[in-house]
């Protein structure tokens, strides 16, 4: 009995780890799909990443403005709290890199454009599942 309520325990932190943040190892994060939403700029955007298929490669993804159909690509690396992402418009070259931390549940940091003309400051919270449905029929009435 007492080993079972140990077992159960532990669940309970392992899984409840990386939604609280846990910045020990980051990468535990994203064993699982993790949705976030923020701004880039001024504009409203939602991410999406996930372990890539080989885990230590890092992540990969896409995110999109809010009110625009294209999703962006995303590909990178996680050391400790540091996230440095790659963007790809069009799926074959860079558009753009995300330089930035992750801290709870929040990342945040610095996008650059893949000439370096343009720089722009980013800032997402992980989102629950429910979060990131869209509301429909009487729930959107409300």
């Amino acid at each position: 009995m007492m080993r079972q309520a140990f077992r159960a325990a532990a669940l309970v932190c392992t899984l409840a780890a990386p939604l609280a943040g846990v910045a020990a190892d980051a990468k535990q994060l994203f064993i699982e799909p993790v949705a976030l939403r923020g701004t880039l700029g001024g504009d409203p955007i939602q991410m999406n990443l996930r372990a890539k298929e080989e885990f230590a490669d890092g992540v990969e993804g896409d995110y999109f403005r809010f009110g625009q159909s294209l999703k962006v690509l995303l590909a990178g690396e996680i050391e400790g709290e540091d996230v440095f992402l790659e963007e790809s418009e069009n799926g074959t070259s860079i558009s753009g890199e995300w330089n930035g931390k992750l801290s709870g549940d929040s990342f945040s940091g610095q996008w650059l454009s893949a000439d370096g003309k343009e720089s722009r400051p980013f800032s997402l919270r992980i989102v629950r599942p429910a979060d990131t449905r869209r509301t429909t029929g009487a729930a959107a009435a409300k």
